[in-house]
């Protein structure tokens, strides 16, 4: 099967969704795991018909790139619950669009940790079992067969989906089409570490001292204090930041993560999910006054049926620009860069009985400069993913405008179906930005100016008629472009 050559080819094209598994009528595919702790799909000859349904159905082997007309809608919100907040990973949005689902006779499916504290996918049918699948888990959920409980479901009740970009896309390949009474919501996803791994470093927990509670995410010390909080039943609990903690670290390195967390075709625009739910990190900067030191969401609205559900939840609210949030987001766009050591560690874990010991020597390992080049590689992906889409959306616009003043909401609808570029002189730098998106052109002299406008085919010039040019660059520009420009009235 394709399926098998693909993954012998590159392991890396298997994100483990497991829609292969749950769509073979035979039952001839199991997700067995390997050396790394990771599952892939193992096919039985014996049973299997070549039917080709598991082909047809892989996201990987069906991948198209996607180009929106726009970007998503985005909010920032909180659900105004203080118990609800203090016990979710950010703003409750997840278990506000929970309970409309609970509400309307629905099911809910997302990843819940069990007796052993292994992280697998599972339902909830009323309020009290939906606590299990609340919060993050930094491990990568077991599918099973959840997928064809979905199908089963839809066929007489709503259900909501929760899971990561990949699982969504693999429910929405398994189905084959959309459902009216389905509401898909991925996250943010910074990579799916190793549940072998977890497991190994919990379970050495577990033998020493009987874990009674694992959050991933506690707000012990508030919502920006991103804190991993383990309860034992002889000795009170452990709370370390994720930055300190011996696990949360090396998933912060991406030295732990899936082989396709590092090429993921999952990201957007390629998702498939009606909301992606995230944290509104740096919300202070951008809507200050939605800032909870409890926890507060972002959410990415893709599809009309997502808008409507977001519509109905109870939730304290207010839009913002998709760029101000991207920017401190960048996983929702681009995959991070894997520790340049990733393969090695894996080696190293595999080789050696006691897992921890290995993990504490990588954790100890000074690698700022490694993080440092990573970093830069990241927002390398980011802006080259950013700019791609921005490409695209610009060819909606019937033409480009230039205006020479600070960017302002009240000059936008004097230009509709217009892409508007602001430019302004900030700090002795001539600055150029698009409004729509967050990318930013800095100019040197009015020859690149000249240039920029033809790049972005940029039709018309507009100049306040109270502004003040004390640019001699913006000037010399003005004299020389051979544009038409027009005078703006500052009213």
């Amino acid at each position: 099967m394709k399926i098998e050559e693909m993954i012998a080819a590159n392991r890396a094209d298997c994100s483990g969704c497991a829609a292969c598994a749950n769509i073979c009528p035979k039952n001839a595919i199991n997700m067995t795991r390997d050396a790394e702790g990771f599952s892939y799909p193992k096919i039985n000859p014996e049973l299997c018909i070549k039917c080709g349904r598991c082909d047809a159905t892989c996201p990987s082997l069906n991948f198209t790139k996607n180009f929106p007309d726009e970007f998503p809608k985005t909010f920032v919100a909180t659900y105004d619950n203080d118990k609800i907040l203090r016990h979710s990973s950010s703003g409750g949005i997840f278990t506000a669009l929970s309970e409309l689902v609970l509400n309307d006779g629905g099911i809910v499916f997302g990843a819940a940790f069990d007796k052993n504290w292994r992280v697998y996918h599972t339902s909830a049918e009323n309020f009290d079992e939906l606590e299990k699948l609340r919060g993050s888990k930094y491990v990568q959920s077991q599918i099973g067969e959840v997928y064809r409980q979905v199908k089963e479901a839809l066929k007489s009740r709503k259900v909501l989906f929760s899971g990561t970009p990949c699982q969504c896309i693999g429910l929405k390949n398994f189905l084959g089409r959309d459902y009216d009474n389905l509401l898909t919501v991925d996250v943010i996803c910074h990579g799916a570490p190793s549940p072998g791994l977890w497991e190994n470093y919990i379970g050495e927990l577990n033998d020493a001292h009987e874990v009674k509670h694992v959050n991933f995410r506690s707000k012990r010390n508030g919502w920006g204090v991103s804190t991993i909080d383990i309860n034992f039943a002889d000795r009170g609990h452990m709370m370390i930041a994720n930055s300190k903690h011996l696990y949360g670290k090396l998933f912060l390195k991406d030295i732990s993560d899936r082989p396709s967390c590092s090429a993921c075709k999952s990201k957007f625009p390629n998702s498939k999910s009606d909301l992606t739910l995230g944290d509104a990190w740096g919300v202070q900067g951008f809507a200050p006054e939605m800032y909870d030191n409890r926890g507060t969401s972002v959410i990415f609205i893709h599809t009309p049926k997502g808008n409507d559900f977001f519509e109905q939840c109870n939730l304290i609210k207010k839009q913002v620009k998709f760029h101000a949030v991207v920017t401190r987001n960048y996983p929702f766009m681009s995959s991070l860069t894997a520790d340049v050591r990733r393969e090695k560690f894996f080696a190293d874990i595999v080789e050696n009985k006691s897992q921890v010991a290995v993990m504490q020597k990588y954790s100890a390992e000074d690698d700022a400069e490694l993080r440092k080049e990573a970093g830069k590689k990241n927002r390398r992906i980011y802006g080259e993913n950013y700019r791609a889409v921005a490409a695209h959306i610009r060819k909606k616009f019937e033409k480009n405008i230039l205006v020479v003043a600070a960017p302002r909401e009240d000059l936008l609808k004097l230009f509709p179906r217009c892409n508007v570029f602001f430019l302004q002189s900030v700090e002795e730098k001539i600055i150029c930005t698009e409004e729509f998106s967050s990318l930013t052109f800095e100019q040197k002299d009015a020859a690149a100016l000249n240039e920029f406008t033809k790049k972005f085919n940029v039709t018309e010039i507009f100049v306040m008629e109270e502004q003040k040019i004390d640019s001699p660059v913006v000037n010399e520009f003005l004299k020389t472009c051979e544009l038409p420009i027009k005078t703006l009235n500052a009213e």
